[in-house]
């Protein structure tokens, strides 16, 4: 069945950008196509902001900090107040929401509401940080009139870099966090998934609550990102995307008249480790749920899956069957399971390391493989087993709905002393009922975020990031809230 889903009509021009306040018309003569993945058709065009706009954006977000109210007049208080009818905004609006998301990225519209309830509660979560905002008083030793404290204060001008695979809910992560510390925001949204990020401006201006310029909008691909990253009036970057580009980002950071800070969640190749006394089917079903969440363009997704050779054999019928069972079809309908890739260019890729699996790493397919409907980007979930730990499948970022299944393990000492040399550090899982290899797993990974008995599981009040390629820096927690603040040292001596 072809999608019959059409995009809402939107309460703002899509064509326009948002910056200090208003719905800026653009001067570009570079316009978007905007496409749902299910069909591939064009749902919306926009226009790829120029030079000129990010330099009008960067310089509203620095007037808005230096000479605005929003951190010079504003309270902590009024600061989570604003947040906070913001988040009961997103929830009002919520069903437009949803089905933008869907339409735009693929998901299953019953992903998607996990997402924007996830959206509201970061806003409301970070709200709480607002007013609790606390430095230290230090106290010198006896007999001396020196006394010592620190104040935080915001960073200053944040540039955000999104990607494309979680549009609003990633927004949230890491503008959230900004907000309630008093930065002030230029936000560049994916250029396949641009329309929530501009509906989100929307409602920020809709509260009437948010002075000029602290949270903008410009859209576009790598000329915009690169634009926005070499702006001297950017205090810190915040970047999710591709180890490539990553790299490139504190590159530039560091190659301006100004030095900036920066935050970069990157790419995965996050293991998984099945040990001998698990429920064998329960597992598979949440390998399955790691590895084809979001049709695999998950930056910590299973997809180097270690099973010890005393289950390896009885354990792929399982996970064999639970990736068979995935219900794809219409993002929209409550039954689907699993969407599309973002475009093209990802869908060919994942092809492309399909044929490598097969043809280069000489893996055994054990079951997808091929493009899935007859229409979009759509294929369908693959398992490759017996994969060497070295192979091409098994070492890069694929980003898609494919799962390396490694050679059979003898050793947890083994698979850890492999996995904590890994190129990318970003999750990992294990699976047992056995403490102590639990315990050794978690305390020798090197691993941002670790799963047990669990994947893909994450929350407001934890925080998130890698180590290695997959970045630095954390998302979420008040690890993410501490890092758009900065910290002052005030002497003061009191006998003067």
């Amino acid at each position: 069945m072809v999608s019959s889903y059409s995009l809402p009509k939107l309460p703002f021009d899509e064509q326009q950008t948002y910056i200090n306040g208003q719905w800026v018309a653009s001067t570009s003569d570079k316009i978007l196509d905007v496409e749902n993945p299910d069909t591939a058709d064009i749902i919306a065009k926009v226009p790829e902001s120029t030079v000129e706009e990010v330099d009008q954006a960067v310089r509203a977000a620095y007037t808005a900090f230096y000479d605005g109210p929003w951190v010079n007049e504003y309270s902590g208080a009024q600061r989570r107040d604003a947040m906070l009818a913001l988040a009961d905004l997103i929830a009002e609006h919520r069903q437009q929401l949803e089905l933008i998301e869907s339409i735009n990225t693929g998901k299953p519209i019953t992903d998607v509401r996990g997402e924007l309830d996830d959206t509201i509660d970061l806003f409301r979560h970070f709200a709480g940080y607002a007013d609790k905002v606390q430095g230290r008083h230090i106290s010198a030793q006896a007999h001396t009139t020196l006394e010592g404290y620190t104040t935080k204060v915001p960073v200053g001008v944040i540039a955000f870099i999104n990607a494309f695979n979680y549009p609003l809910c990633l927004l949230a992560w890491k503008v959230a966090p900004a907000m309630a510390a008093g930065c002030t925001i230029v936000f560049k949204p994916g250029p396949q998934t641009p329309l929530t990020t501009q509906y989100f401006a929307h409602l920020v201006a809709q509260t009437g609550l948010f002075p000029p310029g602290v949270f903008n909008v410009i859209l576009g691909g790598v000329a915009v990102g690169q634009a926005l990253v070499d702006h001297d009036l950017v205090d810190k970057v915040g970047f999710t995307g591709s180890v490539a580009t990553g790299k490139h980002v504190i590159r530039s950071t560091a190659s301006t008249q100004n030095v900036r800070a920066t935050s970069v969640e990157l790419g995965g190749k996050s293991p998984g480790v099945v040990m001998p006394d698990v429920d064998l089917e329960k597992t598979a079903r949440l390998v399955v749920f790691g590895t084809m969440g979001n049709a695999g363009m998950n930056c910590n997704a299973l997809t180097r899956l270690w099973v010890h050779r005393s289950i390896y054999d009885e354990f792929l019928p399982h996970l064999k069957a639970a990736a068979e069972a995935i219900q794809l079809g219409t993002p929209q309908l409550d039954n689907t399971e699993m969407g599309p890739l973002i475009d093209r260019r990802q869908y060919e890729r994942v092809l492309e390391y399909i044929r490598v699996g097969k043809e280069e790493d000489k893996a055994e397919l054990l079951t997808g493989g091929k493009p899935a409907l007859d229409r979009g980007y759509w294929i369908q979930p693959t398992l490759f087993s017996n994969v060497n730990p070295k192979a091409r499948i098994a070492t890069e970022e694929i980003f898609g709905p494919v799962l390396s299944v490694l050679e059979p393990f003898d050793s947890l000492d083994e698979v850890i002393e492999i996995e904590r040399k890994a190129e990318f550090g970003l999750a990992a899982g294990i699976f047992s009922r056995n403490h102590q290899d639990i315990a050794k797993f978690t305390r020798k990974m090197r691993s941002g975020t670790i799963w047990v008995n669990t994947y893909n599981l994450l929350t407001s009040y934890l925080p998130f990031g890698g180590f290695r390629n997959s970045g630095f820096g954390r998302e979420l927690g008040y690890e993410s809230f501490d890092g758009y603040l900065a910290t002052k040292s005030i002497i003061d001596d009191i006998s003067y």
